[in-house]
């Protein structure tokens, strides 16, 4: 029951906060179409933010029509990011380089954070995907068979819940003595699939322009679409 009540408190943070964004960008795009005399305004996003654009127009298809004129999308993964979801799962995650590198969130904590938070599954690659070349997530890893060898190994990045599966096996917690463990959680994974499904049917109104550019392999300076 505790846990169940865990979950939906989380759920309750999470659309209260999703609203108040919501509410929020509408009221930005009112002000912006009244200010430039009743034309309609262009939308730059960048990463998470066309995320946040791509959620307001799946709950706000007639206001995105009536306000938006270019809708221009740089860096948005909206195919899932499981480069960076795997990198945090397997060393942690790190946000400030060089001299002042010591705000760092430590594998384990990176762990706890996978196993109840939404959104990471939500970045896991798109399995639905028309994929011109499937992405690869490279990992670094000691192979028992050769000494504990150091190797790097190739996953399929659409087939990365199997390195979830492996990574979080022994994901424990230690409390009053006893140890829990702390499984790989698909009750979430299954609903934030849910959620991104609900997102993938949002349709852009015929009336506005879509750009998206992103970066088309590791050398994302070379290689933008």
């Amino acid at each position: 029951m505790r846990k169940e009540q865990h979950y939906l408190d989380m759920v309750m943070i999470f659309v209260k906060a999703t609203d108040k964004a919501m509410a929020g960008l509408r009221a930005k795009l009112e002000t912006a179409y009244k200010a430039s005399g009743g034309k309609k305004v262009n939308i730059i996003s960048h990463s998470m933010g066309g995320l946040l654009v791509r959620c307001f127009m799946s709950m706000n298809h007639d206001i995105f029509s009536k306000y938006v004129n270019k809708w221009i999308c740089i860096a948005c993964p909206f195919q899932g990011a499981p480069g960076c979801i795997n990198d945090s799962l397997l060393t942690g995650l790190q946000f400030v380089y060089g001299f002042e590198s010591f705000f760092f969130v430590s594998r384990w904590a990176m762990h706890q954070l996978l196993v109840e938070c939404p959104s990471i599954y939500e970045m896991l690659p798109n399995p639905n995907f028309e994929w011109k070349e499937k992405p690869f997530v490279q990992v670094w890893r000691k192979n028992p068979e050769k000494d504990g060898t150091v190797e790097l190994v190739l996953y399929e990045a659409t087939d990365c819940v199997s390195l979830f599966e492996e990574a979080l096996q022994n994901n424990e917690l230690n409390y009053n003595g006893k140890t829990i463990a702390l499984p790989f959680n698909m009750s979430i994974y299954k609903w934030a699939t849910e959620t991104r499904r609900i997102l993938e049917n949002a349709e852009l109104p015929d009336t506005v322009s879509f750009y998206s550019i992103h970066g088309t392999s590791y050398e994302t300076p070379y290689d933008v679409w």
